[in-house]
């Protein structure tokens, strides 16, 4: 495994790469995006096992782990979609697998929406709920007092209650990752993704992408991601695999079983 650095207008993004032997380029390149408050070597299992058959890359989203703050404070997915076209340009890779877990979810649904063509295949990680479906009504009783609170000085301590909230069904191991990823993270990052989750309109961009001819999509689940908001809920057309006894990070949580999903997903492209 090594890591390279590319610059893009905002400023420079890194990522992770394993290439495999020449006999099995054939096989399309899976690309891995994390969410908030992580880096791309939380795919330091998946890159490896994926790598046993196809070129596996993972992309630190801007603001986090080597990747600079944008030069515009510019968190939204369109923005870090922006990031993983200059990726993929700079690498050469015209068509793809496109993993992206929470966060990261929503940044590769708007990577597919914008460009349907290139991306083979979208597989979704407990992909978050879309709050632009929900009433006004629901979304003034919910997210706006969230909004609030993150304006406040106590926004780091809402950001935590809410990771410990999804955390629950996961492992203790998995709980001190991501609580001490969190500590790490630039207040920026987190309210400048927060912000951006907030605003996504995700079924909207798995529409303009499941329109295209051939695009195939598919969420693997943690069991309790099964809102009335969550994506499959709203888009039952969209196949999903639920891993047991997990939390939001689930490959963390299940490797192998998340190995499996995988494969059982790569097997369609």
């Amino acid at each position: 495994m090594h890591s390279m650095t590319i610059a893009t207008q905002n400023g420079n993004i890194h990522i992770l790469e394993i290439d495999v032997p020449v006999t099995e380029s054939q096989l399309l390149p899976v690309v891995f995006v994390h969410g908030m408050a992580c880096s791309a070597n939380i795919w330091d299992a998946q890159l490896s096992y994926v790598a046993q058959t196809r070129r596996a890359d993972a992309i630190d989203l801007r603001g986090h782990g080597a990747s600079t703050p944008p030069a515009d404070d510019d968190y939204s997915p369109e923005a870090c979609a922006a990031d993983i076209f200059t990726v993929l340009e700079a690498l050469g890779l015209d068509r793809i697998v496109l993993v992206g877990h929470s966060y990261g979810a929503c940044v590769a649904l708007a990577t597919a929406a914008a460009k349907p063509d290139a991306i083979a295949q979208l597989i979704l990680v407990d992909p978050p709920i879309d709050c632009t479906q929900f009433p006004p009504e629901v979304y003034e009783a919910q997210i706006a007092p969230m909004q609030a609170a993150l304006a406040t000085d106590d926004w780091r301590s809402i950001l935590e209650n809410s990771f410990r909230g999804a955390l629950t069904g996961g492992t203790s191991a998995t709980e001190d990752e991501i609580l001490a990823r969190l500590a790490a993270t630039p207040k920026a990052a987190l309210l400048g993704t927060s912000r951006g989750l907030f605003a996504f309109k995700a079924v909207e961009a798995l529409d303009r992408y499941l329109a295209t001819p051939g695009a195939k999509a598919h969420a693997i689940l943690a069991p309790s991601n099964n809102l009335p908001f969550s994506l499959h809920v709203l888009r039952p057309e969209l196949a999903t695999t639920t891993i047991p006894d997990t939390g939001h990070w689930l490959m963390l949580d299940a490797p192998e079983l998340f190995a499996s999903a995988i494969d059982t997903c790569l097997a369609a492209v």
